[in-house]
């Protein structure tokens, strides 16, 4: 299932953009609530980086 909603996230460049995730995949360290983190493209550099995503994401990618 492909990712469709735009996340503001902070971009390696330092700048506040509204980007489409890669991926998106939950992380549960044991005994402690996860966190979703999502797989995001700069789209000036190309390079890729990771970021926390809203709780309500869905999982996708």
């Amino acid at each position: 299932m492909p990712c469709d909603k735009p996340v503001k996230v902070k971009t390696v460049t330092g700048k506040e953009l509204e980007l489409i995730p890669k991926k998106v995949w939950q992380l549960n360290p044991r005994g402690k609530k996860g966190v979703k983190v999502g797989l995001f493209q700069d789209p000036e550099t190309g390079t890729f980086f990771r970021a926390k995503v809203p709780e309500d994401y869905p999982l996708c990618g």
